[in-house]
């Protein structure tokens, strides 16, 4: 069966499950936010462009990808001067707990008991050791 994933490759096999599913520049300016706490659409443009040797970001580039995170809720905001200063919402931890809980929802709505069956073989296949820390690392978010 044929593999259907509308992602582009490269952001499919990304290493940081992150990126997998905002991109690379969402993740890029969260993990300014994660790292700062907080910033200005500004503040954030210099960050970014810092490291950056060839291809520096807009100004309005910068300003779309934050408003895009502020109305996934994984920023807050509150005026400051003419702009907003935009506040962390939700640790790295959380978005991944929240990214997985919804791809597990959309599997079981779309695969129902076959989906769940699945699982379950997968996880008898586990190393023990492997299933203990995934258990351990459950209990910690909840």
């Amino acid at each position: 069966m044929p593999h259907v994933d509308r992602r582009p490759t490269h952001q499919r096999e990304s290493d940081d499950p992150v990126a997998r599913y905002l991109g690379e520049l969402q993740t890029e300016v969260m993990d300014i936010f994660w790292r700062e706490k907080s910033g200005t659409v500004r503040e954030v443009v210099e960050l970014l462009n810092q490291r950056r040797r060839r291809r520096k970001l807009a100004y309005t580039t910068v300003l779309t990808l934050v408003t895009r995170l502020w109305q996934r809720g994984m920023l807050t905001r509150e005026m400051e001067g003419r702009g907003f200063r935009y506040q962390v919402a939700k640790s790295r931890d959380d978005v991944i707990g929240e990214l997985s809980e919804q791809l597990i929802d959309r599997l079981l709505d779309d695969f129902g008991d076959v989906a769940v069956a699945q699982l379950g073989e997968r996880l008898g296949d586990l190393d023990p050791a492997r299933l203990k820390k995934l258990q351990t690392t459950r209990r910690k978010r909840t």
